[in-house]
C-alpha cells in the first residue's frame, strides 16, 4: 500500500502544468452584446470551460510579491495653457486634416459646389461644440435665438454656417470605403492619431481595462449600436479602453464585431490568435503599454480567465481580475451554493495558489466574489464596513487584501467617463459617427486636463483650474482667431441694447406686417423719432428677394427703416405723396 502511493507522489511530481493549464481550443463570440454585462449570470458565458486549477503544492501559500514602485510625474518646467495641452492631443495635423476632408467630402457631394473651408474655421467649429458642452441649451437654434442668444457661441460663427459645417464635417475618404472590413471607417483616422499620441505619454503602474459606452440611440449606425443595461449609457457604440488610475485613456479598442482586431491599429501574433475573444482584447490593450514588466493590469469577470492571467504572467505582466466561476477552472476552494448560504458571515474567504503562482481568491460580501491574481495577496486581512439588516448599523467585515488592492484600482475608466459626463459635447445628428467625433473631443479635453492635473501636483502648485474652467481656456484660445459677428435671430419680445423701448408687434411667419393707418404715418405733428431696437426687416425698401434690414424704428408707426449712410428709409417712409 505505501510502494502505491510513492508511486501515485512520483507521478504527480513529474506531470507538467502545461497538462492543467493547456491553450483553448475554441472560442464563442457573444451573440447577444448584453453578455458583457459584469453582473449577468454564468446562462450568458460560453461553454468552454477554463483548464482545470490544480494547485499541485502549496495549497495555502500565498503570493508574496514584490510591491509595485509607486508613480511619480516628472515635474515640467513649467505650466503651459490650457490649449497648449489640448492641441497635444487634438493637434493641428487634426484640424488640418478634417478641413482637408470636409472640402472634399463637399466636392464629392456636388462637383459645382463653392462651399470651402479653412482650419481656423474649423477649429471655430470645435470651440463652439467645446462651449455647448459647459451651457448645454435643448436645441441648437437657441444658441443663437434671441431670448437664449449665447453671445459666446453667436458672434464666432452664424448659425447657417455651424450648421452647414455639422452637415459637411467629414474624416476620411468615403471613396476608399469599397472592400474594407472596418465599420468604423468614417472617424479610424481620427482615432489613430488620437491613440497613437495616448500610448506616449507615461502610464501609472497600475492600469485598468474596461468598456466605455459612447451614447447613441439612433438607429443608422445599424448593429454597431450595443446594449449593456450595467452601464449609465445602455445604448451607444462599446469601447475597450485602457487607463491609468488616475483616469488617462492611454488606449481604445473600436468594438465592431467579428472584425474588430483586423481592423485594429495593432497586429496581433500567432498566439494571441489562438486565444479567446476576451483574452485577445486584454492582450492587444497590454501590448501597447510602454513597460509591461512594472505594470499591473486590473479587469472585471467579462475579461478574466486563467488563459489570459497566464499568457500576462509569462509576460511578466501582474494581473488581478473578478472571474466568472466557468473561468476559473475547478480549484479546491468553497463552493459558491455552501458559501451564499444565511449560516456563513460576510468576510469569509478562501483561497488557493497554484505551484505557477496564480491565486484562486473566493470572499463572501454582499454576494459571493471569485477573484484570479497574480499581483497581491490575501494577507494583510484588513476590515470594511458593511450596514447590517440585524443590528441597523455598519459592522466590519473583513476583506483580503487582493479585495481591497482590486477595488483601489479598478476605477480608472469610470473616472474617465465622470468626467466626459460633466461637460459632454452634445451631438444630436443622423449621421451617427458624429457621436464618435464629439466624444474624440471630449476625451482628448479630459486626457488634456488630467495631464494639466499631474503636472500641477508635480510642482505642488495650489491653485489648479477646474475642468469646468479648464474648458473655457481651451475654448477661448480656440476660438480667438477672428470670430465672425453674426446677427440675433430674429425676434421683437426681447429687448437688446436700447433704453427707450417700443412695443412693436410680432411679426408672425404667413401674415403680412404690421402697417401703420395712413393718417397716423403721415401726421406731423405727432414726435416720429427713430428708436435703435432689434433688427428687422425694412417697412419700405425691402422686396421679395432684396431683404434690407435695420435697427432703427418709428416709435409712433412701429415699423423698421433703413437709416444709415446709404439709405435714408426713415424721411421717405414719412413723406406725404404728392
Amino acid at each position: 500500500m505505501a510502494s502505491d502511493q510513492s508511486g501515485v507522489t512520483r507521478a504527480i511530481t513529474n506531470l507538467s502544468t502545461r497538462l492543467f493549464y493547456g491553450k483553448r481550443v475554441t472560442a464563442v463570440v457573444p451573440a447577444d452584446p448584453a453578455i458583457s454585462d459584469d453582473e449577468g449570470s454564468d446562462e450568458e458565458d460560453d461553454d468552454v470551460a477554463d483548464p482545470d486549477f490544480i494547485p499541485l503544492t502549496h495549497k495555502k501559500v500565498d503570493l508574496d510579491n514584490q510591491a509595485l514602485h509607486v508613480y511619480q510625474h516628472v515635474p515640467p518646467d513649467f505650466i503651459e495653457t490650457p490649449y497648449a495641452y489640448f492641441s497635444k492631443y487634438f493637434s493641428p495635423r487634426v484640424i488640418k486634416h478634417i478641413a482637408y476632408q470636409t472640402n472634399l467630402y463637399a466636392t464629392q457631394k456636388d462637383v459645382n459646389t463653392t462651399f470651402t473651408t479653412t482650419e481656423d474655421e474649423v477649429r471655430n467649429f470645435v470651440a463652439i461644440l467645446l462651449y455647448m458642452g459647459i451651457s448645454e441649451l435643448p436645441s441648437i437654434e437657441d444658441y443663437w435665438a434671441m431670448e437664449t442668444r449665447v453671445p459666446q457661441v453667436a458672434n464666432i460663427m452664424s448659425s447657417k454656417r455651424f450648421r452647414l459645417m455639422r452637415r459637411l464635417v467629414h474624416f476620411n475618404d468615403n471613396t476608399q470605403i469599397p472592400g474594407t472590413i472596418d465599420r468604423f471607417f468614417k472617424v479610424r483616422p481620427l482615432f489613430n492619431h488620437l491613440v497613437t499620441v495616448f500610448r506616449s505619454e507615461p502610464q501609472t503602474p497600475k492600469q485598468s481595462v474596461d468598456e466605455v459606452m459612447v451614447a447613441y440611440k439612433g438607429k443608422t449606425a445599424g448593429n454597431l449600436r450595443q446594449y449593456i443595461k450595467s452601464k449609465p449609457d445602455k445604448w451607444g457604440f462599446k469601447l475597450f479602453a485602457r487607463a491609468s488610475e488616475d483616469g488617462f485613456i492611454h488606449d481604445l479598442v473600436l468594438y465592431q464585431g467579428k472584425t474588430t482586431l483586423q481592423a485594429h491599429s495593432v497586429p496581433m501574433t500567432s498566439e494571441q490568435q489562438a486565444m479567446g475573444v476576451t483574452s485577445q482584447i486584454v492582450s492587444v490593450l497590454a501590448s501597447t503599454m510602454s513597460s509591461s514588466t512594472t505594470t499591473a493590469i486590473f479587469a472585471d469577470n467579462f475579461f478574466t480567465s486563467l488563459e489570459i492571467v497566464r499568457y500576462l504572467k509569462d509576460k511578466n505582466c501582474r494581473y488581478t481580475g473578478t472571474a466568472r466561476d466557468t473561468r476559473i477552472g475547478k480549484p479546491p476552494l468553497k463552493s459558491i451554493k455552501d458559501m451564499e448560504k444565511k449560516a456563513v458571515p460576510r468576510g469569509v474567504h478562501d483561497y488557493v495558489t497554484s505551484d505557477d503562482g496564480i491565486l484562486a481568491l473566493r470572499w463572501k460580501d454582499n454576494r459571493v466574489i471569485s477573484l484570479l491574481s497574480t499581483d497581491m495577496g490575501v494577507e494583510p486581512i484588513s476590515s470594511v464596513y458593511r450596514y447590517c439588516s440585524d443590528t441597523k448599523r455598519k459592522e466590519p467585515v473583513s476583506c483580503p487584501a487582493v479585495i481591497k488592492s482590486y477595488n483601489a484600482n479598478m476605477g480608472g475608466i469610470d473616472k474617465s467617463d465622470m468626467l466626459v459626463h460633466l461637460y459632454r459635447t452634445p451631438m444630436k445628428s443622423k449621421r451617427w459617427y458624429m457621436r464618435m467625433f464629439a466624444y474624440a473631443i471630449d476625451v482628448s479635453l479630459t486626457n488634456a486636463w488630467i495631464m494639466y492635473r499631474r503636472d500641477i501636483k508635480a510642482l505642488a502648485v495650489d491653485d489648479g483650474l477646474s475642468l469646468k474652467n479648464f474648458r473655457i481656456q481651451v475654448f477661448r484660445s480656440c476660438s480667438s482667431q477672428r470670430p465672425v459677428m453674426s446677427r440675433p435671430r430674429r425676434s421683437s419680445t426681447f429687448p437688446c441694447a436700447p433704453s427707450t423701448s417700443v412695443d412693436v408687434p410680432m411679426p408672425i411667419r404667413g401674415h403680412r406686417s404690421h402697417t401703420p393707418d395712413a393718417s397716423l404715418r403721415f401726421d406731423t405733428s405727432l414726435f416720429h423719432a427713430p428708436v435703435y431696437t432689434n433688427r428687422q426687416t425694412c417697412k419700405y425698401c425691402s422686396r421679395k428677394g432684396n431683404i434690407f434690414r435695420s435697427n432703427v424704428v418709428c416709435r409712433v408707426c412701429k415699423v423698421h427703416l433703413c437709416l444709415n449712410a446709404e439709405r435714408n428709409c426713415f424721411i421717405k417712409y414719412h413723406e406725404a405723396v404728392a
